[in-house]
């Protein structure tokens, strides 16, 4: 009722096109499955583990249910939070190196979870260090998609500073849907894997392995893409 006065842009196929084939696009989407996908992961699996916890520790499961919920909020809370401070840092210095370090931290809160299993403590400090270092990796990763079409932009050959702006502009939007979009399947992997470690040991702690293997895929892949100097 209020905006009635702004002008609906359809998709532009071109662009969507265009940034399938791009192979930036897919690899900043499976960054983004490492921070948003984690974000979304771990909001859910958070309470799940602390449940857990309680209930192997003598709860009746809707006593454990409840002391979980008091602990699990604050960590989406604190990923939301911190999502503004990432995309201001990435400001400053780029949004390449804030991954990176966002990446290395994540690989070091895993850890702390593999080493401290079984330990109310160390979940609680590793799922919070998680919850914090994704948020701002949303942050930097989106920082990203501008920068590295923009500098895609200036190795192309077009007749003008319009078209260069224009392809710039294309190819971000289209790239900002496709991540967001592929950076959700990051939160079913999360949990899926949770299950079958559970399953398969009675712990978590073989899940938390596969995560920071990954995050330490996604810390070489964006040093190796977007940071070495060739």
């Amino acid at each position: 009722l209020k905006m009635d006065n702004l002008t609906i842009s359809g998709v532009d196929l071109s662009a969507m096109k265009r940034a399938v084939a791009n192979r930036n696009t897919w690899i900043i989407a499976a960054l983004y499955i490492g921070t948003f996908g984690s974000f979304i992961g771990y909001s859910f699996a958070f309470g799940q583990v602390l449940a857990g916890y309680f209930r192997d520790h003598g709860d009746a499961p809707g006593q454990a249910a409840l002391h979980a919920a008091q602990i699990a909020f604050i960590g989406p809370l604190l990923g939301s939070i911190s999502r503004v401070y990432g995309g201001k840092l990435a400001d400053r210095v780029g949004g390449s190196r804030v991954t990176l370090w966002v990446f290395v931290g994540m690989t070091a809160a895993a850890t702390v979870l593999i080493v401290g299993d079984g330990s109310l403590a160390f979940y609680v400090t590793g799922f919070i260090c998680l919850f914090v270092l994704s948020g701002m990796g949303n942050g930097s990763v989106y920082k990203m998609i501008p920068s590295v079409f923009d500098a895609a932009a200036q190795s192309k050959r077009f007749a003008t500073t319009e078209q260069r702006a224009d392809y710039s502009r294309a190819l971000t939007g289209a790239v900002i849907g496709i991540a967001g979009a592929v950076g959700g399947l990051g939160g079913v992997g999360i949990n899926l894997v949770l299950r079958q470690s559970y399953l398969t040991s009675g712990a978590a702690t073989s899940a938390f392995v596969v995560f920071a293997v990954f995050y330490v895929l996604a810390a070489v892949t964006t040093w190796a893409v977007y940071l070495r100097v060739p």
